[in-house]
């Protein structure tokens, strides 16, 4: 018998039938497929949320004028006849043409540009503070630093103001007028570069204090080593470009849809998401497609965040299986 105070540890697991043997192999086996199956359904319920979520985005920010539902009547502004206007007076339409550009000037800096809308934009190299921290960066207004620390001031105003021009009247091929309520849907505008002869029209007031680095008027030392108070001034613009209007046709002017029961979120201060600009010339799944894209890039999770959730799940998976691997060979030695 066994000597007092010593004990036989007994194992509470049932012992395995004669005959059956388990083998590495057919743990490893059984062990991943439980832990695939979980990472295929954590994968699935990650895409599923990206669905719905997309789904629920084009419910609740439809595409203007019932297009994404209804076939429109596309229409080219140049070649526009006088029964097509007629038929479709009052009822949305894809109106296809070239924007009439004219003469746009900024007086202050000289520089005038052919098309429809100037934008002018002012930025200043300053101080600003996060949390103890200081750094430096490129601003477009004036960051107060009453309350910075000695050697962290800013410079109390900025030296100019942006500035924005736009045509009084816009129209495609001189024919069809686009109703200033449109106007924020011309949201595409692109960099319009500074030249050296752009340098040589400055207002007499301004010669000698600005050069022009990286296709903008630059007022400073070195723009890739600035000090405080340095300024950049850069300009963008719309010209005489091909676009796709989708809108409603009143006369001979293009207005805003008028909102449906599919459109509730037209609410008012937005009538411009009522109507949509495109530069090109696009058919109606082509405006389709660029308007659901618009709403994946600005209102949707991105795809870098569902992937995320992809290897999260994939990672928890590969480790859960691992760790249960490793205790049922614990286990088959110790029998």
């Amino acid at each position: 018998g066994a000597e007092a105070g010593h004990h036989k540890m007994v194992r509470s697991s049932l012992p395995l039938p004669t005959g059956i043997v388990i083998s590495r192999r057919s743990l490893m086996l059984s062990s991943t497929v439980k832990w695939l199956i979980i990472a295929v359904l954590g994968s699935g319920l990650v895409l599923s949320a990206r669905y719905w979520n997309n789904h629920r985005k084009r419910i609740d920010k439809s595409m203007p004028c019932n297009a994404a539902t209804e076939t429109l009547p596309v229409l080219d502004a140049e070649n526009l006849k006088a029964d097509q206007l007629a038929k479709y007076q009052g009822k949305p339409v894809l109106m296809r043409g070239t924007l009439q550009a004219d003469d746009l000037a900024d007086k202050e800096f000289g520089l005038t540009f052919h098309g429809i809308y100037l934008r002018r934009s002012i930025e200043m190299f300053q101080w600003t503070k996060d949390g103890s921290e200081y750094h430096k960066h490129w601003y477009p207004y004036v960051i107060d630093s009453m309350s910075f620390t000695r050697g962290h001031l800013n410079p109390l105003l900025m030296p100019f103001h942006d500035e924005e021009h736009i045509r009084e009247k816009i129209f495609l091929h001189g024919s069809i007028a686009v109703s200033p309520l449109l106007i924020p849907q011309f949201s595409f505008a692109h960099r319009v570069p500074i030249t050296a002869l752009d340098l040589e029209r400055l207002p007499e007031d301004l010669q000698g204090t600005f050069r022009v680095v990286h296709d903008q008027f630059f007022r400073g030392r070195d723009i890739h080593y600035p000090s405080i108070g340095d300024v950049r001034v850069h300009f963008a613009g719309i010209g005489a470009v091909n676009v796709t209007i989708l809108a409603t046709l009143n006369n001979k002017e293009l207005v805003p849809c008028p909102p449906s029961s599919k459109s509730t979120h037209v609410a008012e201060g937005h009538i411009g998401e009522s109507a949509l600009v495109v530069p090109g010339i696009l058919d109606q799944d082509e405006m389709r497609t660029a308007f659901f894209q618009s709403i994946d890039h600005g209102l949707g999770i991105p795809w870098w965040l569902y992937l995320l959730g992809v290897i999260h799940v994939a990672c928890f998976a590969v480790l859960g299986y691992f760790a249960f691997f490793t205790q049922r060979i614990r286990d088959f030695r110790s029998d």
